[in-house]
């Protein structure tokens, strides 16, 4: 009996010691973590901004906000908004107006570059998966075009690719991507692969 219970104290001690090793170690990769990172999930926010003025003057607006539910997977939603004002066109001043909005997930391919080389500072590759609409009108980019009786329409368009991110601070990244559409039809003015650059800050 004796040694029965000598045999259920040391399980027992063995237990206790592995579960405060067990619950220091997470404590000290929490912490390690809550350094440089914050703790999924979280929301964000953020977007880009393109702007020219001259004969020529191009205005693009894109929003952004999503939730990053794990460390690779965040799932968003963006708003675009467009403006185009041509002074050289043949028919007079042209101007007119392109906006919606887009659903988004990515996921990074490659979390951390730092678990694979020796670098410094957190980046990763990422692929991009989006579902994009868009109201626009046919000659927005054809200035010297008839709209031939069409009237303003919507775009839809799925857009896939991938690209590259470099953690700035602990809030903030910033993006780099290039996608292709999978859905271009003849009424889609715009020219495949599209480059994006951009920002996102944890809120």
């Amino acid at each position: 009996m004796r040694k029965l219970k000598q045999f259920f104290g040391i399980i027992i001690f063995i237990a206790l010691t592995v579960n405060m090793a067990y619950s220091q170690d997470k404590t000290s990769k929490k912490l390690k973590k809550d350094k440089s990172e914050i703790e999924e999930p979280y929301l964000f926010t953020g977007g880009s901004l393109w702007l020219g003025f001259g004969s020529y003057t191009f205005v693009d607006v894109n929003i952004v906000f999503g939730t990053q539910l794990t460390e690779r997977l965040s799932m968003g939603l963006s708003g675009k908004y467009q403006y185009f004002n041509d002074k050289r066109s043949l028919s007079g001043n042209f101007e007119t107006s392109v906006y919606g909005g887009s659903i988004f997930s990515q996921f990074a391919v490659i979390e951390d570059f730092r678990n694979l080389l020796k670098v410094k500072g957190h980046s990763g590759i990422i692929a991009h998966f989006e579902y994009e609409f868009l109201n626009t009108k046919y000659n927005y980019i054809y200035f010297n075009d008839t709209d031939t009786n069409k009237d303003r329409y919507w775009l839809h368009n799925i857009l896939i690719g991938g690209g590259y991110f470099q953690q700035m601070s602990k809030k903030a990244k910033s993006y780099i991507i290039i996608l292709w559409n999978v859905n271009q039809t003849v009424d889609n003015p715009y020219t495949y692969p599209q480059i994006r650059i951009g920002f996102t800050i944890a809120i």
